[in-house]
């Protein structure tokens, strides 16, 4: 029977019958022909790594976006959405005392106290911008540092900063030819902003200290005219990209090599100088006339806005300055005494005598009646002058060199704010990371320290 000519079934699901002239036209591969079962090796080349790359770069990009809106506070670190971002503020005028009933979120506050000026302190019961106190003659000054290289989170919320009228971040670093590095050490700009917002709110003032003992060498560089200028230049740079209300000058240079022995004989030139074109501008003798016509110097009181208070302007001080016996003690490089340079009282706004920078408290047989009682009114009052000038400084923990007298800093606070401009304490980092705010709370209370706010009724 012929296949090909055969019937179909006519059933639907009936299998098709090849006829065997079909099946032997059907291709058979020999399994001994490897042209037909092998095929050529796979080649590993670097372009085939490209999934990766896309990986690794959405993973990069993804870890950024959330790190930046934690830290724009837009996401919460701790509850990882974006409702619970708030600021709330219970203690701004006073113990027990709410200020700010409700919380306020981050984002939107931030938008808000951008917009006050310098001088002024956002209110979010009433939503406006406002005024501070103006500084009055009777006004005590507490200034504490912070150490930036720890969360300045741990200062604006301890519960202590009621009792600070200003903060001064430590530290930023003067390089060698004399100008001054734009941004505080360790932490991030934009973080230190917010901190700084967030005390605006209270009206305390924030100032960057310059130099630290261990950046004291680069002060030397100070005495070229041409550094001085990058070095006021560049300050007043840094004040105006943060926002701060002044500048704490930390110049631990001393009896050195350098200087012969004789810190004031040799160096004590260099920072009227240097204070002076930071204050007022540097003027120039007519052989420089040419080489800086072009040159527009700056200065803080040159650069502060007409109508806002004027920058504030800081010494830090050894306490064995107004001590004949002590300030010319020299000890090649080692040494930390100097004697004091009478010209620049005129030149700043107080001087912070750092009596934790000490060996104890030299020649005196009590240290509080001698330091007291002797030493500020008879040595250190009458080359100062302005007792509203003396700014009495105290440590805490491993802030003092040396063991210091038991309750220096309630004596110095008490004193400082009774008879003198106020205290000072060195670091308020060191005090609220290992010493449980001792000294702020101790001092704060001994001084009755704190920037005293205005009252404003609520609304009805």
């Amino acid at each position: 029977m012929d296949l090909p000519n055969m019937r179909k079934s006519q059933y639907y699901d009936e299998p098709e019958r090849r006829s065997d002239m079909q099946l032997r036209m059907t291709p058979v591969y020999n399994v001994q022909d490897k042209t037909h079962v092998e095929e050529p090796s796979f080649t590993h080349t670097i372009r085939h790594i490209w999934p990766l790359i896309f990986g690794l770069a959405f993973l990069a990009g993804s870890s950024y976006g959330v790190a930046t809106l934690v830290k724009t506070y837009e996401v919460d670190p701790t509850y990882l959405n974006m409702t619970f971002a708030e600021f709330r503020e219970e203690q701004v005028l006073g113990e027990q005392c709410r200020a700010v009933d409700h919380a306020v979120p981050w984002k939107e506050l931030q938008r808000k106290i951008r917009g006050c000026r310098r001088f002024e302190y956002y209110d979010p019961m009433h939503n406006d911008c406002q005024a501070c106190p103006a500084h009055q003659p009777t006004d005590k000054v507490f200034a504490v540092f912070w150490e930036t290289q720890s969360n300045c989170q741990h200062l604006v919320g301890n519960p202590n900063i009621r009792f600070v009228t200003h903060v001064m971040w430590s530290f930023s670093t003067l390089r060698a030819d004399g100008s001054v590095e734009q941004n505080l050490q360790y932490w991030d700009d934009k973080h230190i902003k917010n901190c700084m917002a967030q005390l605006r709110m209270r009206c305390i003032k924030s100032i960057v200290a310059l130099g630290g003992a261990n950046n004291r060498d680069m002060f030397y560089g100070l005495r070229q005219p041409e550094n001085v200028e990058r070095f006021t230049a560049s300050a007043v740079s840094l004040v105006k990209k943060y926002g701060f209300d002044g500048i704490d000058v930390d110049d631990e240079t001393a009896n050195m090599v350098i200087n012969k022995g004789k810190w004031k004989d040799f160096h004590g030139q260099t920072v009227v100088d240097y204070l002076t074109a930071l204050r007022k501008g540097r003027g120039f003798t007519s052989r420089e006339i040419y080489r800086y016509i072009c040159v527009q110097f700056i200065a803080l009181d040159k650069a502060r806005v007409p109508d806002e208070p004027r920058y504030i302007l800081s010494w830090d001080e050894f306490p064995q300055s107004w001590t004949p016996s002590d300030c010319e003690i020299y000890n090649n490089n080692d040494g930390w005494h100097r004697c004091w340079e009478p010209r620049i009282t005129d030149l700043v706004d107080w001087v912070n005598i750092m009596y934790y920078n000490m060996f104890g408290y030299p020649q005196f047989g009590n240290p509080f009646y001698d330091l007291m009682a002797k030493h500020l009114p008879e040595r250190v009052l009458p080359a100062i002058k302005d007792p509203n000038k003396i700014v009495l400084g105290a440590c805490t923990g491993q802030g003092c060199v040396l063991p210091q007298p038991d309750g220096q800093d309630v004596m110095n606070a008490g004193n400082g704010s009774a008879y003198y401009g106020g205290t000072m304490l060195w670091s308020a980092t060191i005090d609220i990371l290992l010493e449980n705010s001792t000294s702020l709370r101790r001092m704060g209370r001994a001084g009755n320290y704190g920037v005293k706010m205005p009252f404003r009724a609520p609304h009805p």
